[in-house]
């Protein structure tokens, strides 16, 4: 694939994109337009994408496919499922932000399709893995140090971060990132290694609970969970053990920064959970509001991004839970397909993840926590963490056989397989 520096250049931008992003929206003093902009558009996220796809064109991506091997029932789903979206996304109350979030959804999918063809052809996962881990280890130091530059008291600490439209969005990256380090350290690792993995998580933990977010601490319990029950080497003691120990000095360090606003601090992470009288932040209106909707249109539903048009609740844009997300965008006719294709995905995955745990588990898990927090939360609406979960797919893709002979897959793969596998 292209050359050495081509190569390099690929994982680093992936993996470095929600930096870039942050850079660009550092607004402590208020965004410009330019900002809005960019943080409306999620640009860098985007242009990223596309740049990868673009690579993959390049490297033959149209005539990979029409080798790949396309099983029947899940190719029909993605049809129907692609016609639904484009077609809801016409149809929808406020086209605007339908056809907005259609789109970013289809880039999303190109993106994933991408990933898998050029991993196939020589971008090592590990490298593509390795760069979101830095990049996540550079984003939280500047989160850091942008809390020490604002002096504006009318400052929105909820609202106004760089990167994000509301602070506890900064969980969904950190429960990914942290599922992806647990992945890395199941493997045989040097002690320096496991050092630095274990302060990835730290600072992870520390990040996630000083900004407020009980989420991403239970995401990353469900792919730690997920993972022991399919990847032994999780089992070990040294593993689950760092990662507890990680959330204990993650909690204590959090529990001493400065809480600078109200969803903010390890504290109120805790009363959250166990004092408050509306446990669930006010969830369970939101997804009565959603089930009022997706009655009156269960076929087909609305398009994406509607919540705020058929059932509004605070100007929110998603339902807090997949389920009815994708219900009220793309009805029961969207449901079935997403499943189809969920259970299929699934079914394909497991087999590999079990053969190459070093190259697909670290992926596999960060796809588990992120759909863990798609239950309750809107970690499968939101531009950056679809990114990072479509990157997962398509490293784990990369993996799956290009040929199958009676539904078994090969005993053995390589490192870089000469061609793309089944997608």
């Amino acid at each position: 694939m292209g050359g050495k520096a081509e190569r390099f250049f690929l994982p680093v931008a992936i993996g470095f994109a929600p930096f870039i992003l942050l850079a660009l929206t550092w607004a402590p003093e208020g965004r410009t337009l330019f900002q809005v902009l960019m943080l409306r558009f999620y640009l860098p996220i985007v242009a990223v994408e596309l740049f990868v796809i673009a690579i993959a064109f390049r490297e033959g991506m149209v005539a990979a496919m029409r080798q790949w091997t396309w099983s029947r029932i899940p190719s029909i789903a993605l049809a129907v499922l692609l016609a639904a979206a484009i077609g809801t996304a016409i149809a929808a109350p406020n086209p605007g932000a339908a056809r907005l979030w259609t789109a970013f959804w289809l880039i999303h999918l190109l993106f994933g399709f991408s990933v898998a063809h050029l991993a196939a052809k020589g971008a090592a996962p590990r490298d593509v893995i390795a760069s979101y881990l830095a990049g996540f280890v550079a984003f939280v130091a500047g989160c850091f140090l942008f809390a020490t530059q604002v002096r504006n008291p009318a400052f929105d600490w909820t609202h106004d971060w760089p990167a994000i439209t509301h602070i506890r969005h900064f969980g969904y990256y950190a429960a990914a990132m942290m599922a992806l380090g647990i992945g890395v350290s199941a493997g045989e690792r040097p002690p320096l290694s496991r050092i630095l993995l274990f302060l990835i998580g730290t600072v992870g933990f520390t990040f996630a609970l000083w900004t407020g977010s009980r989420g991403a601490v239970i995401a990353v319990a469900c792919a730690l969970f997920a993972g022991v029950l399919v990847i032994p080497a999780l089992r070990r003691p040294l593993v689950w053990g760092s990662t507890l120990l990680a959330l204990v000095i993650g909690g204590l360090v959090a529990s001493q920064l400065p809480a600078h606003g109200p969803w903010m601090g390890f504290g109120r992470t805790i009363t959250q959970t166990v004092g408050s009288e509306d446990v669930s932040s006010g969830r369970t209106q939101i997804w009565i509001n959603a089930i009022g909707a997706i009655r009156e249109r269960p076929i087909f539903g609305y398009g994406e991004n509607q919540m705020a048009t058929v059932a509004p609740f605070h100007g929110l844009g998603q339902t807090h839970n997949v389920v009815l997300q994708v219900l009220l965008a793309w009805g029961l006719v969207g449901l079935i397909c997403v499943a189809v294709l969920g259970f299929w995905f699934l079914i394909r995955t497991m087999a590999i993840v079990r053969r190459e745990p070093d190259v697909v588990g670290p992926p596999f898990l960060a796809m588990v926590a992120l759909a863990s927090l798609a239950a309750f939360d809107g970690s499968l609406f939101h531009v950056v963490p679809l990114s990072i979960f479509a990157a997962c797919a398509g490293m784990i893709a990369s993996r799956w056989p290009t040929r199958e002979v009676a539904g078994v897959a090969p005993q053995r793969t390589t490192d870089h397989p000469a061609e793309a596998g089944s997608a």
